[in-house]
This record gives structure tokens, sequence and C-alpha cells, in this order.
């Protein structure tokens, strides 16, 4: 499997917490809200950004710990990395579409899905696009 293919999270069990979502009614947050959940053994949560919305990555916290395939993931806007299948600290630290190709965009497309069906949603950027979300 390869994190390009957007396959890896397929285990992940679906999620229906983000059935009827209204984007707009959840907190705005900025990266630096995100760093307040910054110790993975206290039990704090595990907060990502892709495309302007905050995923609770918490249920996958091996992965998305020190030394798991996604460590350089928490607290940063993962959206570049995910479209280039990326699991550098580089690319997660970019963030946004800037410089994606069609092939790209498509790649984040998928990822975006599987994030919205397995993990979620608990707020938003001020990058996030009010038509963004749709069931």
């Amino acid at each position: 499997m390869s994190l390009a293919d957007g396959n890896l999270p397929l285990l992940i069990p679906p999620n229906p917490v983000n059935q009827d979502l209204d984007i707009m009614r959840l907190p705005t947050m900025t990266l630096a809200d995100l760093t307040a959940d910054d110790e993975y053994e206290s039990g704090a949560r595990i907060l990502v950004v892709l495309k302007g919305l905050v995923f609770d990555v918490t249920g996958m916290k091996e992965a998305f710990s020190p030394r798991g395939l996604f460590e350089f993931y928490p607290k940063n806007d993962i959206t570049y990395a995910l479209a280039k299948g990326s699991v550098s600290e580089v690319d997660a630290r970019v963030g946004g579409e800037s410089g994606l190709t069609d092939r790209e965009k498509e790649n984040l497309e998928r990822w975006f899905t599987i994030f919205k069906n397995r993990f979620e949603i608990i707020g938003k950027t001020d990058q996030v696009d009010q038509g963004l979300y749709s069931n």
C-alpha cells in the first residue's frame, strides 16, 4: 500500500459523527490552537488540519505519535503532504494547495474523503471554503 494511493487508512473504521455537520458553526482555530494539545502520553487529542478543517485523529494515536508513520502531521496543515503522498517533516509544514498538480489534487480529494468519513471534524481555520463540506 502506498500513501500516494490514498489507500492506507481504509483500515480505519468509519466515523458517522460528521453527518449533518455545519462547518460554519464550528469554532475557528489556528495552528497555534492545535499546539495546545501537545502531550501524546497524557491523553490529549491529536489534531491536524486538512483543507481548512481541523480533524481529531487521536483514534490512530500510534500512527500520529512520535516514531509513527505520520509523526510530523500533528499540529500541522497536512493538505500539501497528503496530496504529495509524503510523510516528510518538510512537506507536513508546507500546508495549503499551492503548487499541486492535477493528479495531486485528485489524490488530495481521495484523502479528504477518507478523513471526513473516519475522523471527527472539531473546528475550521480561516482557510476553509464554505462550500467544501457536503455529505
